[in-house]
């Protein structure tokens, strides 16, 4: 209960941001040259939140544990249920691969964005995901919502900063 009105705060933090800069751009004054629009802007964003969620997926079904690490920033964290923390692509893999070892091949995950939000070079993600797996011929599933932040990289890229699942329990 405690991580859903967490995530709560949180998702209602994001929300105030983005209003907060749609109100800023909405005061611009007739001399000042115009930019892309917000929508323009986020739509691209979205693409390449898109991109490496698919990107996500397809390491899963492949079982490429350095596929889904590379989604991730120098300095991205994960943050696992359990409280433990994995920060950077090297730690995030040897998680991701331990995870991978411990279902039979091809796993198959759906990674659903909901919401995103953008501030500049950040922006905000949440979502739903489901894997869908045999674990020693056995089906199994686990799905739930996740929260993540995407930072742009220096060469224009998006990258996770930050990913946290939230399992339905």
């Amino acid at each position: 209960m405690k991580r859903v009105i967490l995530i709560a705060l949180a998702v209602y933090a994001f929300a105030f941001m983005a209003l907060g800069q749609r109100e800023q751009a909405g005061r611009k004054t007739k001399n000042q040259a115009a930019a892309p629009s917000a929508s323009d802007t986020l739509a691209d964003v979205k693409r390449a939140i898109d991109k490496g969620n698919a990107q996500w997926s397809e390491g899963w079904a492949k079982g490429d544990a350095a596929m889904v690490a590379a989604i991730f920033a120098e300095d991205g964290v994960q943050l696992l249920g359990s409280g433990k923390l994995l920060k950077g692509p090297q730690q995030i893999m040897e998680r991701q691969k331990a995870a991978m070892q411990g279902a039979d091949p091809g796993v198959k995950v759906t990674v659903t964005a909901l919401t995103v939000w953008l501030d500049g070079d950040t922006a905000y993600e949440t979502g739903k995901y489901k894997y869908e797996y045999k674990e020693k011929g056995k089906p199994g599933k686990d799905e739930g919502r996740y929260v993540t932040i995407w930072k742009r990289q220096k060469d224009g890229s998006w990258k996770l900063a930050m990913d946290m699942g939230v399992p339905q329990k």
